[in-house]
């Protein structure tokens, strides 16, 4: 029995057990999406690496600086899923070719139509 101003022993306190839904944290739509963006670079050279577990970008801001007999480039590693990188790889294309079929770009060349793939055979003439 618990006395006036003392606390209860942990035998007599009651358990109080509620479920936390972690998936229902993440979960939103499109619209409650808002970008937080904590830097921005101008990149003007990037080198792209694709592993076996993922796909990094490293986005180069060129020339650089000369320090210490060495040159120096600033950058930016993006790490990317192999699906997040096919994705962008798409989105990239598609708006590049719409923006150069309408004008709007400087300068870009469309990448080279690749003739088709002939057989050794086809190269002998048999």
């Amino acid at each position: 029995m618990e006395k006036s101003g003392q606390k209860p022993r942990k035998d007599q306190e009651q358990r109080k057990e509620f479920l936390i839904d972690v998936a229902g944290m993440y979960r939103f739509t499109p619209g409650e999406m808002v970008p937080d963006i904590k830097t921005s670079a101008y990149s003007n050279l990037a080198y792209i690496t694709c592993t076996n577990q993922d796909v990094f970008i490293d986005f180069l801001e060129m020339p650089g600086m000369k320090k210490e007999g060495r040159m120096v480039v600033p950058g930016t590693r993006i790490y990317m899923s192999h699906s997040a990188a096919q994705h962008l790889a798409g989105k990239l294309a598609e708006i590049l070719e719409g923006t150069y079929r309408r004008g709007e770009m400087e300068s870009y060349s469309p990448p080279p139509v690749k003739p088709p793939v002939r057989m050794k055979d086809d190269l002998r003439g048999g």
